[in-house]
């Protein structure tokens, strides 16, 4: 069969096998590069994986920490309104004390104030009394907000100043 083919036919059919068997042998060089690339990356996937993980972690860290910082805001809102209500309670009960010492038995109205029957402006109005008079206190109520005038009944304690 290879008699019958000139020459020309036989060289090409030549380079035709040596470029087939070339191209081969770059393959397998190809194959054996790939694998050894994969190999080297193989590495750097589980390292990908690692620093995968560990972002979730610390975005988790994160999410608590975040967490507990607006539960120590509200916790630290909470103490600052405590303070202010025991600065209120610490000015009624020095008053309180200076009444029960004799301190501070007479007070002046500051202002048009109205006479409860009892200490609660839900109680009956009994009498209006004007500014700058001069009142004898003789009980201050357990809250520290209304003061037991003589005869008359309660006035809110902001309506009254000590005379000193």
């Amino acid at each position: 069969m290879l008699e019958n083919l000139s020459s020309t036919q036989k060289a090409v059919g030549g380079v035709v096998v040596i470029a087939s068997v070339v191209g081969w042998i770059f393959a397998f060089v190809q194959i054996g590069e790939i694998d050894s690339l994969k190999s080297e990356l193989e590495p750097a996937r589980q390292g990908l994986a690692s620093a995968k993980d560990e972002l979730a972690q610390l975005q988790g860290d994160l999410e608590a920490a975040q967490s507990e910082r607006s539960q120590l805001q509200r916790r630290v809102s909470e103490i600052e309104g405590s303070q202010a209500e025991l600065e209120t309670l610490r000015a009624k009960v020095q008053r309180q004390q200076a009444l029960l010492e004799g301190s501070m038995h007479q007070f002046k109205t500051n202002a048009r104030a109205r006479v409860r029957a009892g200490p609660g402006t839900d109680t009956d109005e009994v009498a209006v009394v004007s500014a700058g008079k001069i009142l004898q206190v003789f009980e201050i109520v357990e809250d520290g907000t209304w003061y037991k005038i003589g005869g008359m009944g309660y006035i809110f304690h902001e309506l009254l100043e000590p005379v000193e």
